[in-house]
């Protein structure tokens, strides 16, 4: 049976020591999972990792923000996109100085199938990209593409030092809205294959991940 208090101020004093006891309580989980400023601390960089680097290409073109895309191509200016067999005659032949072809050799790439290949630069990918997120009206993913890290291709230096890795994703489905008009990128049979490189960040020194060469391979 349970026994009442005939003191009125018994109640008032219980109730003051287990409000004491939650603030003690409170305060002392908040030492265990703060650091001492009491401020979150910053996560690593998103491109730290080869995922991150990609993941941060798809909040680029979902944020329309070009400072996010410009953080992605390597300082030394030597980007290159490779366009889709599908359509780079036709690119080329409507913009002759934009789209420089070059060989790709056997072995040279894992998922990149030897053969010509037209490509654009770094300067023409900025300007492609700052018309696109200034005109577009919206940019989504309605299914994002697949990425497999049981895929990656790794290249080590002879310090044992990773320096370079082959990232394939395939499917997804990216949606651009510009003036009630909607254009879609396909589904299925599309393969996109990344080079990335790491290179060591002017401002903190860390070694993030950029893209070197990006591979547009529908057909392939």
């Amino acid at each position: 049976m349970a026994r009442h208090s005939s003191n009125p101020n018994h109640g008032t004093a219980a109730a003051a020591l287990a409000a004491a006891m939650l603030l003690t309580l409170l305060a002392v989980s908040c030492d265990l999972f703060l650091p001492p400023t009491g401020l979150p601390e910053e996560g690593p960089n998103i491109r730290s990792t080869p995922r991150g680097t990609i993941e941060h290409l798809f909040r680029a073109y979902e944020d329309k923000r070009i400072d996010l895309f410009t953080e992605l191509l390597p300082k030394n200016g030597t980007y290159r996109f490779f366009i889709s067999p599908d359509y780079s005659d036709a690119y080329a032949a409507m913009h002759p100085t934009d789209a420089t072809i070059t060989r790709i050799e056997e072995a040279e790439y894992y998922y990149v199938k030897p053969g010509s290949y037209h490509y654009w630069g770094h300067e023409s990918e900025l300007a492609k990209h700052r018309r696109l997120f200034n005109m577009a009206d919206a940019i989504e993913f309605n299914e994002y593409p697949i990425i497999d890290e049981r895929d990656f291709r790794y290249t080590v230096s002879d310090g044992f030092d990773t320096t370079r890795v082959e990232v394939k994703i395939t499917a997804g489905e990216l949606c651009i809205s510009f003036r009630d008009t909607l254009y879609c990128t396909q589904k299925d049979g599309q393969m996109q294959v990344f080079l990335l490189e790491r290179e060591t960040d002017r401002k903190t020194g860390d070694k993030l991940w950029v893209i070197k060469d990006w591979f547009d391979l529908n057909t392939i």
